[in-house]
């Protein structure tokens, strides 16, 4: 945008000047303006006497020159007409059109009929202009394009505000560059500011970033982005995306937040055998919910969810107060909310967890290790028999479960471990065994606890099957705890809005389609009986 605004300003100083010579060249005072035509013909024009310069029209008042098929000048309301293939040239800076008039009166200038400027490697090309001299205003319609080497802005119209240096881009509006693009209905760029602002339908992407918006604000000096309105902001490599009423990036902290209920996806894939054993790669889709989240971005790259995060993905669940997960590391640790949420719960497959605080270890962003901290209890049903109130039970000041390719393998309570385990034989329920050690080990096997061990420092109990009966709820430890119902469900995380593909831009013309000198067809023009071969 800032290129634009630039070219903008030079293609508009053309017209400025272009206008003041046409002024200069015709009012009363020629000065030092000189102009020929093969004819010079006075006449009325609706009531209106005016003086018809015919055939191979020329003025100059160096450095600026230009040419016309023939022009028209109103004597008494100060209007000049150069009509048919017009060229006003100053340096490298061209202005072409079919069509061009002034109007001293107004100050007006107008240039009509498919309308080039150029200077060096900047095009502007629109059906139509008009330059306001006295208040510096510019406006373009219709199929307005501005290139410059490989940037490019189209839009139904443009104004342009010479003294602020601002361009207002207006319908279908888009600002191209190596860099990335910018669309929306309307893109308001001030250079004096370096700021940027675009309303409605904005879509912005580059290589590694898509955003879409109803309102957005970019500033350079300050480094920051302001997005508002369902927004939606996808990390193309990480193939992730946020949604979120309001969103807020400060480039010079590498920090970003999405203050508002915001709603996070994450695309991620895993390679497994199938029943034949070849490896195939399944998708499957994170959601992560919470109040608010926070993305740092650099050395010391971190994603922050805080208060009331719920978490899902296949088969995983979680809910917390606060989510830190370090990138670098692939760390994730959930803890102790401001809102006061004291308790993590996590939930694989049937296992539940729940502890003061959970640390997850992740390689590939899949968790590998969780480790449950602070009076840390874990449940899970004996799938033999559902329905039953037949629950192993692990209680501890801490536990690691171990998993493998998403599956959980083995779960560890670790210290001032205590358990309850019931037992099966045959296919039948065989009593339950309560035991107590330093360390107590729950194997898995598919989603079913399959052999529980206790490591060190035993102490076990063992019930027949005759005093559990339908009595099996009554066998708890202390602290149980099963919360099945505040498991995240997947309806919970139905996307908001969808993020919208970048939309096309409107049609530009292409260049053989616009006028170029001596190709424009104009009406002939009777000789004249009088002729004189210049004129001033």
């Amino acid at each position: 945008m800032k290129a634009l605004s630039r070219s903008i300003l030079l293609l508009l100083t053309l017209f400025s000047i272009a206008l003041l010579c046409v002024r200069e060249a015709y009012a009363q005072d020629k000065g030092p303006v000189r102009a020929t035509a093969d004819t010079l013909v006075r006449g009325e024009i609706n009531g209106l006497p005016v003086k018809n310069f015919i055939d191979h029209f020329e003025f100059a008042q160096p450095p600026l020159y230009g040419s016309a098929d023939k022009a028209i000048q109103y004597e008494t309301v100060r209007r000049l007409d150069l009509i048919g293939h017009v060229e006003i040239h100053q340096d490298t800076l061209s202005l072409y059109a079919p069509f061009v008039t002034y109007n001293d009166s107004t100050h007006i200038g107008h240039a009509d009929g498919n309308v080039r400027l150029f200077d060096r490697d900047i095009e502007l090309t629109a059906r139509e202009g008009d330059y306001d001299m006295d208040n510096q205003v510019a406006r373009f319609r219709h199929h307005v394009t501005i290139t410059q080497g490989k940037s490019t802005s189209v839009s139904d119209s443009l104004i342009y505000y010479r003294s602020t240096q601002t361009t207002i881009l207006l319908g279908h509006a888009e600002a191209k560059s190596d860099s990335g693009t910018l669309s929306g209905d309307t893109i308001i760029h001030i250079q004096a500011l370096e700021e940027t602002t675009s309303k409605g339908h904005v879509h912005l992407s580059n290589d590694s970033l898509r955003l879409s918006a109803d309102w957005l604000f970019d500033s350079r000096p300050l480094g920051q982005m302001r997005a508002r309105g369902h927004v939606a902001v996808e990390d193309i490599p990480d193939q992730m995306t946020i949604f979120g009423d309001t969103l807020a990036r400060f480039a010079k902290l590498n920090y970003m937040i999405v203050p508002r209920h915001p709603l996070l996806e994450y695309l991620d894939s895993t390679q497994v055998r199938d029943s034949t054993g070849k490896m195939v790669t399944t998708f499957d889709t994170t959601f992560l919910r919470s109040d608010t989240m926070t993305i740092y971005q650099g050395d010391s790259a971190r994603f922050i969810a805080i208060d009331s995060v719920r978490l899902l993905r296949l088969g995983f669940g979680l809910i917390g107060g606060t989510l830190v997960y370090d990138q670098k590391r692939e760390v994730m640790t959930v803890s102790r909310a401001a809102s006061g949420i004291a308790r993590q719960r996590v939930w694989n497959d049937s296992t539940e967890i729940d502890a003061d605080s959970v640390a997850m270890i992740m390689h590939d962003r899949h968790i590998q290790r969780i480790y449950a901290v602070g009076h840390a209890f874990a449940t899970s049903p004996l799938d033999e028999f559902p329905n039953s109130g037949r629950i192993h039970q692990l209680q501890g000041d801490s536990m690691m479960l171990v998993i493998t390719r998403d599956t959980a393998r083995q779960l560890y309570d670790l210290a001032s471990a205590l358990s309850i385990y019931f037992m099966v034989s045959d296919g039948k329920a065989d009593g339950v065994n309560r035991a107590s050690g330093d360390t107590i080990r729950m194997d898995f096997k598919g989603r079913s606890v399959e052999h529980l061990a206790v490591i060190s420092g035993t102490e076990g109990e063992y019930f027949p099957e005759r005093f559990v009966g339908h009595r099996a709820k009554s066998f708890r430890l202390s602290d149980y705890e099963r919360h099945t119902q505040l498991r995240p469900q997947r309806e919970e995380f139905v996307l908001p809005w969808e993020l919208p593909a970048i939309p096309q831009p409107a049609p530009v013309l292409k260049r053989d389609t616009l006028p170029t000198p001596k190709q424009t067809p104009t009406e002939p023009t009777p000789k004249p009986p009088v002729q004189r071969k210049s004129a001033s």
